[in-house]
């Protein structure tokens, strides 16, 4: 049986990221393409849906604090998981005073935190995070798993990563029949890791979709994103023409994701939809507790 869930009350636009095969750059995708959008004035959140492997966090410097697992086995509320990512700075749990923002929603990499993870809650996560922003990346595991059809059900669209290998292409070509059966639409691949001798025209036949961002191969080093380490790249061009494609589809605005509700109230652990929905219902004005 597939888990298929209603997405036609969100606000902002949900896109999962998936792979049939790990090591594609997923992760490194998400989060370059969360950086592009911000760039472009996006209030955007990247959210670790990767339960079973989540590595978001150590990716962006993310060691501590509550995360996506606690959400999902009610021990902590969703504005809790929240990180920023400030261009010029480490991540913060505070919001900083202007946007546009870029949010992460790390996952756990312990055992016992994904044993305690209940994945049908992400939709509610996915869907309230999409009321407070303009995009939501969703990052999701490998493979084809009873935790992604989550994820690829609820997205407004699927970005497909692999890279040129010939395997990686094969599992690429079952995620998306995957996604297909699991209620997704899939919007395009992007492949990583190309080289010159990359025919990129035969891969977008193999795989049956449109080819949206061809990411070269890069020796650039440095802390992700690297749109912002190293702006001047052919990677950070393909992902910042990625971010463009995406956003010219529709521009979800929905005003300012700093003074949503999500992020500004303290309240008690809850993990209910409909109460984390209701708490981005209005306009949190800051006044109130200066």
């Amino acid at each position: 049986m597939w888990l298929l869930v209603d997405s036609t009350a969100m606000s902002g636009h949900v896109y999962a990221v998936a792979g049939g095969k790990g090591g594609v750059g997923k992760t490194t995708s998400a989060i370059n393409l969360g950086a592009a959008l911000r760039a472009a004035g996006h209030d955007t959140v990247v959210v670790d849906a990767d339960l079973a492997m989540a590595n978001l966090g150590a990716m962006v410097d993310i060691l501590s604090g509550p995360t996506l697992h606690d959400v999902l086995a009610g021990e902590a509320a969703l504005h809790e998981a929240l990180v920023w990512l400030p261009e010029d700075g480490p991540p913060t749990r505070s919001p900083p005073d202007e946007g546009p923002h870029l949010v992460a929603v790390p996952g756990s990499r312990s055992l016992d935190a994904f044993a305690a993870a209940d994945p049908d809650g992400l939709g509610g996560v996915l869907r309230s995070l999409a009321d407070a922003a303009d995009f939501v990346l969703c990052d999701t595991g490998a493979g084809l798993s009873h935790d992604n059809t989550v994820p690829l059900g609820v997205a407004d669209g699927v970005v497909v990563v692999t890279t040129p290998d010939p395997v990686a292409v094969a599992d690429a070509r079952k995620t998306i029949d995957f996604a297909a059966r699991a209620g997704g639409t899939i919007v395009g691949a992007a492949v990583t890791h190309a080289g010159e001798e990359t025919d990129v025209s035969a891969l977008a036949d193999e795989l049956g979709i449109e080819m949206l961002a061809v990411v070269p191969e890069t020796d650039v080093a440095g802390d992700e994103p690297l749109v912002e380490v190293a702006p001047e790249s052919y990677a950070a061009d393909a992902y910042e023409r990625l971010a463009a494609t995406l956003a010219d589809r529709g521009d979800p605005s929905t005003g300012e994701f700093a003074d949503s509700d999500l992020v500004s109230r303290s309240t008690e652990p809850e993990t209910d939809d409909a109460t984390v929905v209701e708490r981005l219902s209005g306009v949190f004005d800051r006044s109130e507790n200066d």
